[in-house]
């Protein structure tokens, strides 16, 4: 008697598993159907693929700009929209101007970056921006935001003088420099992210180096090149792997150096770390300030030893050179932030008038959660954080 075939019921496995896989698929499209008719995803197809509609892209960011104030504390009042201006490149568009008044406490600059990171999130880009000082003493910061080649809006910035153009001029500007990444790479990335204006230092030559590079450029920091030199007492005393050594040739110093800043990309400055040995050698300066000149990049000197020689060296080859006003690292390293709230304090009072100071700060796990909290507009009323590149003034021809 032949055996019957079993039959297979929709309950068998193989016919499950179809039923899994089909629902999943089902599940993955309406997800995507979901993420492509959302506006950020509209935008990012606008900003890449170079189609979309124009109102809905301008509509969208309208929204993260006002999210980014609103996040910086502007009332929805300060916002005043203005009559528009023709866009550059005209094709009947125009811009969406608004005036933004700011509280006294308030820095143009804090909003901006507040507004940079909505509008970077989102896809879309700060095309410019740029600092003046009005009329009447006012604080004015001017941005426009939009797509690539595509703006579709300008924002004026704007706090009042307290007391006119006199009082204006007792607001001191700051400038942040965090060092120090590199210790600790695992959370640089949440660092890098904290909603506070700042620079970064990095040291090249370690493993995690290039990554920190990467990672700083796309959260949009300025970088300095944390130039690795011989200190006294090498290796005992040892900057990491790559350390510029006083025994090394001329054209290998400066081949050295040219590496390290094809590495870090674009740079705000180069500074050392450490070298009390190398920056008193006229040889291994000379070969470092000679990629410096070609590039036009500003040295800055941490804490430098008595017999250095790149002060007058850099005046001799016609270097930018500055030095920091403060550094705070040894409070960063406490169980608390008794210290470090001491120092801070001193520092805000003495930046108070004062038309530049920058600051280097180590960025230890105990500055990364102190630092939003320091940097309030409340807390440090009478100083702007300002970008470093506004404080390193770079001659035309060097």
């Amino acid at each position: 008697m032949p055996k019957r075939k079993s039959k297979k019921t929709p309950g068998s496995p193989r016919a499950l598993l179809v039923l899994a896989v089909l629902a999943l698929i089902a599940f993955a499209g309406g997800e995507a159907w979901r993420l492509m008719d959302s506006d950020v995803w509209r935008l990012k197809l606008a900003r890449y693929l170079g189609f979309g509609d124009p109102a809905r892209i301008t509509m969208t960011l309208s929204h993260e700009a006002r999210r980014g104030l609103t996040t910086y504390g502007v009332q929805a009042d300060s916002i005043h929209e203005l009559a528009p201006l023709p866009a550059p490149g005209g094709a009947g568009s125009s811009l969406v101007r608004w005036r933004v008044g700011l509280e006294p406490g308030q820095s143009p600059l804090q909003a901006n970056y507040a507004v940079s990171h909505f509008i970077e999130d989102a896809g879309g880009a700060v095309l410019s921006g740029r600092e003046a000082v009005g009329s009447h003493g006012e604080a004015v910061v001017t941005m426009r935001i939009g797509l690539p080649g595509r703006p579709t809006h300008e924002l004026t910035l704007v706090r009042a003088a307290r007391g006119g153009a006199d009082a204006a001029r007792t607001t001191g500007r700051l400038a942040l420099v965090l060092f120090g990444l590199g210790d600790d790479p695992a959370p640089a990335a949440e660092a890098l992210e904290l909603r506070v204006p700042f620079a970064v230092a990095i040291a090249p030559g370690a493993p995690a180096s290039g990554a920190l590079f990467r990672a700083a450029r796309d959260a949009g920091r300025e970088i300095v090149l944390h130039l690795p030199l011989e200190p006294v007492n090498y290796p005992q005393v040892n900057p990491g792997p790559g350390t510029v050594l006083v025994t090394m040739r001329p054209a290998e110093i400066t081949g050295l150096t040219h590496r390290y800043l094809d590495q870090a990309g674009t740079v705000a400055a180069v500074a050392n770390y450490m070298g009390s040995l190398a920056t008193q050698d006229m040889s291994v300066m000379s070969a470092v300030y000679r990629e410096l000149k070609r590039r036009h990049l500003p040295f800055i000197h941490v804490t430098p030893a008595a017999g250095a020689v790149c002060r007058p060296l850099a005046a001799q080859m016609g270097i930018l050179y500055a030095e920091p006003d403060a550094i705070i690292d040894a409070e960063t390293r406490g169980r608390d932030t008794r210290a470090l709230d001491r120092r801070w304090t001193e520092v805000l009072n003495a930046a108070r008038g004062r038309d530049g100071t920058v600051v280097w700060l180590r960025a230890s796990p105990l500055v990364r959660g102190w630092l939003p909290r320091a940097t309030a507009a409340k807390r440090i009323q009478g100083v702007d954080l300002v970008p470093l590149s506004s404080l390193l003034r770079r001659p035309a021809e060097l």
